[in-house]
């Protein structure tokens, strides 16, 4: 009968844990469909986000997917409200940038270009809890034409003072 050892057990069993527990966390991951392919200025699309540590730090990454045979510009800016469990509110206005050089970036599926943009990298929620992010687009068009989707995600990580 072999014999096991626990000790190389328990440290296998640690370095596992360590290494499946540290890095990215998906926290949401909230895809929305616009219908007939027009996201009107005026209707925001709302998302909750559920944060359990306020320590942590987050990146919060758009992906947008368009119909380049209609969409016209070269990027997609938007206005990002965030309502905290407290009652703290806070604005930014990122964009994700379709085309680099006239060139559309990101991949081909289903008919669509899917580009992918982060908006926050390193992002600090002050409050723990359930936080509503409102998101419009800033165009000057009240109905956005070639807009598919729009997928929020929002993913937990660790800084890395390397790239600050």
């Amino acid at each position: 009968m072999k014999r096991i050892n626990h000790r190389a057990s328990f440290i296998f069993a640690a370095a596992l844990f360590l290494l499946t527990s540290c890095g990215q966390k998906t926290i949401l991951e909230d895809r929305r469909e616009f219908r007939q392919d027009v996201w009107n200025r005026f209707t925001p699309e709302v998302f909750d986000i559920g944060v359990k540590n306020n320590r942590d730090y987050y990146n919060i990454d758009f992906t947008v997917e368009v119909d380049t045979a209609i969409y016209r510009y070269d990027n997609v800016p938007f206005l990002v409200e965030l309502d905290s469990p407290a009652g703290e509110h806070r604005q930014f206005f990122p964009a994700v940038m379709l085309k680099e050089h006239g060139v559309w970036r990101g991949t081909d599926e289903n008919g669509y270009r899917k580009v992918k943009g982060r908006i926050r990298n390193y992002f600090s929620f002050n409050h723990e809890g359930k936080h509503r992010m409102s998101v419009k687009h800033t165009t000057p068009q009240f109905d956005l034409e070639g807009i598919h989707a729009l997928t929020v995600t929002v993913e937990r990580t660790t800084v890395d003072y390397g790239d600050l």
